[in-house]
């Protein structure tokens, strides 16, 4: 069986959550052939072909982007030549040009939708793309989604809930090894005026909310705090500026760092701040992350998953999205009281090794594949 994973980007390019999810099931499922395509700001006219981490990766040319887009012809026509041998199309959305591809009917097999997030941000652009949206529904065989509030929450998936299906996200292999590693070597006993550290790890998007985090991280009691913004993005230097003007001097901003860097990150923090203020925010597969090595979460109370993977008074706190006092409260509350930072963090690593393994996600993956393939025999 072929399975073919599409999206824009992929590593080594480009990565984030969505990435580490079209890896996941790579990595998962190696009794399939599987192939990923993607676009790439290239200046070949070809598609270029490669193998990352032994897995086929055809990337096709981009012409130009709209609205964050990457539009490329040669994408559509290689998703057409390439649903000739495909079993199981999946589809991780949002990505426009698959969108286009389907309503032009160039799929053959079966068609999964990995819905990652929402696009409503720009709503002038969201009403010429929700018919598109709505037809690549209509079509997909199976819905994939990392958590029930997504449907719940979403006027799209609903009059689709009964092609979805709920599989979380999971940490990697190595997460768990580490953070296992990390929770069970001895620990040296905290100073008594111990700087406490705080972490953000993410793209600085809109969504993020981390001008919400910098004017609470202001406003927090406790000042023997650090902050440290581990990612970039479009709002770098306008965050860089808001934390100047607040005269914030303990943040730190990292840029983007290497994985081995971003699990130093992990270990070195007390606990992570995710403070996202809309449900583009799906889920935050930095949650588990951090979680694998027994670190709190403060995370938002959005419509979507977010906070159904950390949760409130057993793993970390819950604050509403875009509320700058309630945020201070909660980050000043674990900053000040390390028998609750450990309670919730051991919480938390048991969270993650029970729900969100590699093991745990690659059956969820096959038994739901198996099951859609079932239903296409006579």
């Amino acid at each position: 069986m072929k399975i073919t994973q599409l999206f824009k980007i992929y590593w080594p390019d480009n990565g984030g959550g969505i990435a580490k999810v079209i890896e996941s099931i790579a990595d998962g499922l190696p009794e399939y052939e599987q192939q990923i395509i993607v676009c790439q700001d290239s200046k070949h006219k070809k598609c270029a072909d490669d193998h990352y981490k032994g897995i086929a990766v055809r990337r096709c040319r981009q012409l130009f982007t709209v609205a964050s887009t990457p539009v490329s012809v040669q994408f559509l026509r290689e998703i057409k030549r390439q649903a000739k041998d495909t079993d199981i199309f999946i589809y991780h959305f949002p990505y426009p040009m698959v969108d286009l591809a389907i309503w032009f009917g160039f799929f053959s097999g079966k068609l999964v939708v990995w819905w990652h997030c929402g696009f409503e941000k720009n709503r002038k652009l969201a009403v010429l793309y929700k018919p598109l949206v709505r037809q690549t529904l209509k079509k997909a065989d199976l819905i994939l989604i990392s958590a029930r509030g997504n449907v719940k929450h979403s006027g799209l998936l609903k009059k689709y809930q009964n092609k979805c299906r709920v599989i979380p996200f999971c940490v990697s292999d190595t997460y768990l090894s580490k953070g296992k590693d990390y929770v069970e070597k001895p620990s040296v006993p905290p100073t008594k005026n111990k700087q406490i550290s705080i972490l953000f790890i993410g793209r600085l998007v809109w969504y993020k909310g981390c001008d919400v985090l910098l004017k609470a991280f202001s406003r927090m009691r406790n000042k023997n705090c650090r902050l440290v913004l581990v990612g970039s993005g479009p709002l770098e230097e306008p965050l860089k500026i808001l934390a100047h003007s607040l005269n914030l001097k303990q943040v730190e901003f990292t840029g983007m760092v290497s994985e081995e860097e971003k699990v130093k990150q992990i270990e070195a923090c007390d606990f992570l701040v995710l403070p996202s203020i809309s449900d583009v925010e799906a889920f935050a597969i930095v949650q588990i992350e951090a979680m694998a090595f027994g670190k709190p979460v403060i995370n938002t109370r959005l419509k979507s998953g977010v906070p159904e993977v950390s949760v409130d008074g057993i793993t970390g706190k819950t604050v509403e999205p875009g509320n700058i006092r309630e945020l201070a409260e909660a980050m000043d509350e674990l900053a000040t009281n390390a028998e609750l930072r450990t309670m919730y963090g051991l919480q938390a690593q048991k969270r993650v090794q029970k729900e969100y393994t590699q093991e745990m996600m690659s059956k969820r993956y096959r038994h739901a594949f198996q099951k859609l393939l079932e239903k296409s025999e006579p």
